[in-house]
């Protein structure tokens, strides 16, 4: 399987070197992160043991996106009951460089508006959107009127695990 894990710029090599040490494949730094491929297993060791990473994501569709009808087609043409089970919540996370579409919420909304469409007509309902603790977190990038859509195997960025306990009233 083929998987996407994104850092801070300038800290792909060690992240790539941290994902050798794991035990992942096929290593590619890239400028935001290290494309790597393994099995699911291998990516969740990511999800657990990157100090380096932020988020691991698995990749489902690559297409062009030069505008909002293209990103809602694309979206809607993936399986998505292979990925969101029936009562599952689901969030967006969208951002876009150097495209068409400028609005990175606006982009999320038209995904978000593809793949619960899609459920719908194949089960008659629904999933529920949950942006602050969903079952199923997509990713979405748009690059240069191209985009990529994933699935995010680690929840939370990883630098944020365990950042904090719960909030206390301010004094």
């Amino acid at each position: 399987m083929n998987f996407f894990a994104t850092t801070a710029k300038g800290m792909a090599d060690l992240l790539a070197t941290e994902l050798r040490e794991l035990g992942a494949a096929n290593i590619e730094p890239r400028p935001a992160g290290v494309a790597f491929s393994g099995s699911l297993e291998m990516a969740y060791r990511a999800c657990l043991w990157t100090r380096v990473g932020n988020r691991i994501l698995l990749p489902l569709a690559s297409f062009a996106a030069a505008n909002p009808a293209e990103l809602y087609a694309g979206v809607r043409a993936i399986r998505w009951a292979d990925h969101i089970a029936r009562g599952r919540t689901l969030a967006v996370e969208c951002s876009v460089s150097r495209s068409q579409i400028t609005h990175s919420h606006y982009a999320a909304l038209k995904t978000k508006d593809a793949i619960v469409d899609r459920l719908r007509d194949e089960r008659g309902t629904r999933p529920d959107v949950d942006v602050e603790r969903p079952d199923v977190r997509v990713n979405v990038y748009v690059h240069a009127d191209r985009a990529v859509v994933s699935i995010d195997l680690s929840g939370e960025s990883q630098h944020r695990r365990g950042y904090r306990a719960a909030g206390a009233a301010a004094r």
